[in-house]
């Protein structure tokens, strides 16, 4: 036999052929998780494509230029995605809503204008608040962290929204205080053009942080007076933000968040009877579906101009509306004459019956 040729026993072939199957195995569940990431990342790479349309048409400098913007908006996309990527195993992660890609351009482009806080800052932001709450099913709703976005605030307390103003509506909230909540809103929205220009996002911050302790009654309050200061400070773009603040939170928490119903559109109504078939919640499926066959359009539409119209009178005009009696209620309450009063109001009047 050539010395360079050598037999293999039995047992070795055996402990080589183990050890690569598992080898095999465990390169094969890479390979899949790495294709599962790959692939929802593909979604968010071609959802900014769509939201920023071809650069074909612009000069090589105009498309270089837009080129970076379109990879910096998608590398933070990647970096939000992946916070609930980490909280929630894959098997039980759904699949991501185009609707929600573009809503987070949005606000990111919002936070950029409006404030212009770095991508670092608010990533680092909303990871903080994902961790801990640490909440799968929030993860699994809402992976792309727009509740926390929605939220993202700096530098408050503040000299115009202090300690003391916060704990002053955050009693006003847990006593579900309708008219105390009413008048700190009255008196916060006079200096509104010297309040921090985050104090609505980290108002909506609290909203989440009185639900999560059990709080449920102030919410159809606060989310009124919070929508109209929003519109005060930033007109259209504070109806937007807040509207779609209530709409996720409504998706978050379903048939339990009543208030937020007249804030969530068609389509917003549709993912999330998606999302809770994927969850296997069927009481919740049958919520949002009825939700979808009595949702009005133009019941927003007026909300929303209410809203905007209550702004420009510094919230005043939503307490007017509110204790304004109804039709119904005025035209019971006219006291009808009697045959037996008829005679005195002629008498009063200098009149007289015919015979």
């Amino acid at each position: 036999m050539p010395a360079n040729i050598q037999l293999i026993s039995t047992s070795h072939l055996k402990t080589v052929n183990a050890s690569t199957r598992e080898e095999a195995y465990v390169a094969h569940d890479y390979q899949t998780n790495l294709a599962s990431l790959e692939s929802r990342e593909n979604t968010l790479r071609n959802a900014v494509k769509k939201w920023f349309g071809p650069l074909e048409m612009l000069d090589p400098k105009g498309r270089a230029h837009e080129s970076a913007r379109h990879e910096a908006m998608l590398n933070t996309l990647c970096r939000l995605h992946r916070l609930s990527c980490n909280l929630v195993a894959e098997a039980q992660r759904l699949p991501l809503n185009e609707q929600d890609i573009f809503s987070a351009v949005l606000i990111l482009n919002r936070i950029s204008i409006t404030f212009k806080y770095p991508a670092g800052a608010i990533v680092a932001f909303c990871e903080s608040r994902a961790v801990r709450e640490d909440n799968l099913r929030l993860n699994q709703l809402d992976p792309l962290q727009l509740r926390h976005l929605l939220t993202f605030h700096q530098d408050i307390p503040h000299e115009e929204l202090t300690e003391l103003d916060i704990k002053t509506l955050k009693r006003a909230c847990e006593n579900s205080s309708k008219q105390d909540i009413h008048r700190w809103f009255e008196a916060v929205s006079k200096r509104k053009n010297a309040l921090p220009r985050c104090a609505p996002q980290f108002l909506r911050q609290m909203i989440t942080e009185l639900w999560t302790t059990g709080h449920r009654d102030y919410l159809e309050t606060l989310a009124t007076e919070l929508t109209v200061l929003d519109c005060a400070m930033f007109d259209v773009l504070g109806w937007e933000n807040s509207r779609l603040f209530l709409s996720v939170f409504k998706r978050l928490h379903g048939s339990t968040c009543r208030p937020a119903s007249a804030y969530i559109d068609a389509e917003e109504i549709n993912a999330a009877i998606e999302m809770y078939k994927q969850l296997g919640d069927s009481d919740q499926v049958v919520h949002f579906r009825a939700l979808s066959t009595t949702f009005d359009i133009s019941a927003l539409r007026r909300l929303e101009h209410t809203m905007n119209a209550a702004s420009k009178e510094l919230g005043s005009r939503v307490s007017v509306i509110r204790s304004r009696p109804s039709p119904v209620e005025q035209k019971k309450s006219v006291q009808y004459l009697t045959s037996a009063d008829i005679p005195a109001v002629f008498a009063r009047k200098g009149l007289s019956l015919a015979s």
